[in-house]
């Protein structure tokens, strides 16, 4: 399927593909994303095996946007979303994950908000790749309980797998991001960590800032 040659939507969700490009402009659940993880997985599957890109040095990027005639193949991820659920997430970064078996850049782009799952898809994104528009905002947070007990012995047991999910949910951060597990921890104790683009792009979850002027900004050049 040649980018960008059809729109798959007959849903009509906010949440869909357009050749190789991932629109998440809705919650993350079930409902929303029904069709778009079958598209995903379909475009995953159209992707090529290409060993001869591996090892193609990629740098230095001027723009995440000016990548050589040899490089990897690309997927582009638009943002702008409250976030849903954890397993749907899942479900959509094991896919994305799989693209990058096959050598794909995952080009992450936040056009207003990109919260709680949706933060971590974005912040996901191929290092090095990863935009956020310059009054865009990126939301750490704990997020809600998916367990409803009552009796003690089960109540002990949904705590011990909660903090196991969570630690396993919120590990991208520390992996990708300079964020320490303390300042991970401060943002977890609030629902309002609202965190701004420049700030950002000095944490690592993001590597290019596109101002209103239309211009990209990365670390190097915002320390000028």
């Amino acid at each position: 399927m040649p980018d960008g040659a059809k729109i798959i939507n007959t849903l009509k969700s906010a949440n869909y593909i357009s050749g190789r490009k991932i629109f998440l402009l809705d919650s993350i659940d079930t409902e929303t994303c029904a069709e778009l993880i079958g598209n995903i997985s379909n475009m995953v599957d159209e992707l090529h095996w290409r060993p001869e890109a591996i090892g193609i040095n990629l740098g230095p990027i001027l723009t995440p946007y000016s990548l050589p005639k040899n490089a990897p193949q690309v997927i582009d991820i638009c943002i702008d979303s409250p976030g849903g659920q954890l397993s749907v997430n899942k479900s959509i970064m094991s896919l994305l994950n799989l693209a990058r078996a096959k050598d794909a850049i995952i080009r992450t782009f936040i056009t207003g908000n990109a919260s709680s799952c949706a933060s971590l898809i974005a912040v996901q994104g191929t290092p090095g790749f990863r935009i956020m528009y310059e009054q865009s905002y990126n939301l750490i947070h704990y997020g809600r309980s998916v367990y409803s007990v009552t009796k003690p012995i089960e109540i002990d047991k949904a705590a011990k797998y909660e903090k196991e999910m969570r630690d396993s949910f919120f590990a991208p951060y520390l992996q990708y991001t300079n964020i320490t597990k303390r300042e991970l921890l401060k943002y977890q104790r609030t629902e309002y960590s609202q965190i701004s683009a420049y700030d950002c792009l000095d944490k690592k979850m993001c590597d290019w800032i596109l101002t209103s002027q239309g211009t990209f900004i990365n670390r190097k050049t915002k320390q000028r």
